[in-house]
Parts: structure tokens; C-alpha cells; sequence
């Protein structure tokens, strides 16, 4: 269970570690508007469409953890894009202070 919870927790510690990498990307703006457009969708079609992805769920737990674990695959997604992207800069940056 602390695990569930250990992933829940990370969920906004890494989407604000994402914004703070690439808050000098020239398309910043452009990425938070995609994941909020998808943060928006997997809501909708998750918790308020009615598609059953389970044959049982009286409560609709499975869909919530569904959603939930969904939003943590996608900021650690944004996460790891964050950290590649912010390494490529790096890396170009050190290529052309040596010259």
C-alpha cells in the first residue's frame, strides 16, 4: 500500500520537476497545453465516458486506480523527455564552450 501511495505522491513532484527543467524551452508553453489536452482526455474517457475496462467493478476502484497509475506513467514519461532534453542542451552547451 505505501508503495500506491509512493506513486501518487510522485505524480505532481515530477510534473513540477519537469516544468522546472524545461521552463526555458522555447515551447514550453506548447507542452504544457499537450499535457494538459491530455490530462483532460484521460479523465473524460477514463472516469466519465462509459467504456468498461473491467467485466466487474461495482465501485469503480479499478477505474480510478486505472487513472491514476495512467497519470503516473505519464509524468514519469515527461520526467525522463525532461531530463533527455535537458542533458541534450547540456551537452551541446559544453560542445561549444570548448571551441
Amino acid at each position: 500500500m505505501y508503495l500506491f501511495y509512493a506513486i501518487v505522491a510522485l505524480i505532481p513532484i515530477l510534473g513540477f520537476l519537469s516544468g522546472f527543467i524545461l521552463r526555458k524551452w522555447k515551447r514550453f508553453k506548447q507542452y504544457v497545453l499537450v499535457n494538459t489536452i491530455v490530462l483532460i482526455l484521460y479523465s473524460f474517457i477514463i472516469l466519465y465516458s462509459g467504456i468498461r475496462f473491467f467485466a466487474q467493478d461495482p465501485w469503480e476502484l479499478k477505474k480510478i486506480f486505472l487513472f491514476l497509475y495512467l497519470i503516473a506513467f505519464h509524468a514519469v514519461g515527461s520526467f525522463i523527455f525532461a531530463l533527455l532534453y535537458h542533458y541534450k542542451l547540456a551537452k551541446r552547451w559544453e560542445s561549444t564552450e570548448h571551441n
